[in-house]
């Protein structure tokens, strides 16, 4: 989905969470939005039906705080935790 898509949905309260992942250690990270009824959408880029991917954690967390959300999910393998944006 695009950026403006998923914030439409934010804002309507259909997501319960995001979730940052990364794509692989050389390549990035990549945001997944969790609905309330157990969905996943990624967000995607605005000119193919490719996953936006993210040079650093940081810049994730920025479009995740754009989009609205006050707290993202960080997964890396085994280890998980919750970072403010």
């Amino acid at each position: 989905m695009q950026e403006r898509e998923i914030k439409l949905l934010f804002n309507a309260g259909v997501f319960e969470s995001c979730l940052v992942v990364p794509v692989s250690m050389a390549r990035g990270w990549t945001l997944k939005f969790l609905a309330h009824k157990g969905e996943v959408m990624t967000l995607n880029l605005q000119r193919s039906k490719g996953e936006r991917e993210f040079k650093s954690l940081d810049g994730a967390a920025a479009v995740a705080r754009r989009i609205g959300f006050d707290w993202v999910n960080v997964q890396l393998g085994d280890i998980h935790w919750k970072e403010k944006v």
